[in-house]
């Protein structure tokens, strides 16, 4: 018979007592742009979790990590703009491949899409442009990106009222596939809508989970206790 050994089984991360040093370089880290996921992931580096409780329960770490996260992603931003500034420039000479975005494509794609139907299948039509050529118009036509975000929400409702249609028309010999059905259109309409859609078990945006730590030792006491809305 095999024992396991205590090095055999994965071990939870110890927490990590607050240090004015290692939270200097989270922060500068993460204004450089590195995600607060890659940064704590070695070993010698305090968990994610750790942190979020550092910047709960110490204010001034708090304000430096917000604003070490708004640099990064004001960072981002900017270097989206220099791109597509850079690939409008490129395409305004005489060299350059043209841009191919017609608004009335756009208005039809977004047509075909709020009437219930996938990209994948939309783009596959000969009329229509390649996935690829769609989202690099998403990226460089804001009023497309609009219109499409109305789309996909406009498809979530119907999505939810075919899903609605299937549950009620079931027959008794029919009730598998049509809860099959009606799951899967749900979840689509999930991922579509979020905020509409979301079942409440699934992991809520905004808010705060509250741990009890004990700074002395690092020990966590009690948590985590939801603190937010749906609390």
């Amino acid at each position: 018979m095999h024992e396991s050994t205590e090095t055999e089984r994965p071990r939870k991360r110890a927490a990590t007592p607050f240090c004015e040093a290692t939270a200097a370089q989270i922060c500068s880290r993460v204004a450089a742009g590195e995600s607060l996921r890659a940064i704590c992931k070695p070993r010698d580096m305090p968990g994610a979790a750790t942190v979020h409780r550092w910047a709960a329960v110490r204010p001034a770490f708090g304000t430096a990590l917000r604003q070490a996260q708004a640099a990064a992603q004001a960072g981002r931003r900017d270097a989206y703009r220099a791109k597509a500034a850079d690939r409008a420039w490129k395409r305004a000479r005489p060299w350059a491949r043209p841009d191919a975005y017609r608004a009335e494509v756009g208005e039809e794609i977004c047509r075909r899409l709020a009437s219930g139907r996938s990209l994948l299948e939309i783009c596959g039509e000969d009329d229509m442009p390649v996935t690829d050529t769609v989202y690099e118009w998403l990226r460089g036509h804001d009023d497309f990106a609009a219109m499409y975000r109305q789309a996909r929400r406009m498809q979530a409702e119907m999505l939810a009222d075919l899903a609605w249609a299937i549950a009620r028309e079931a027959r008794d010999d029919e009730v598998k596939v049509a809860r099959l059905q009606f799951d899967v259109l749900r979840w689509r309409a999930a991922r579509l809508a979020p905020k509409a859609y979301r079942e409440e078990d699934e992991p809520r945006e905004g808010g705060l989970e509250v741990y009890l730590q004990d700074f002395t030792s690092g020990a966590i006491l009690a948590g985590p206790i939801w603190s937010g809305p749906g609390a």
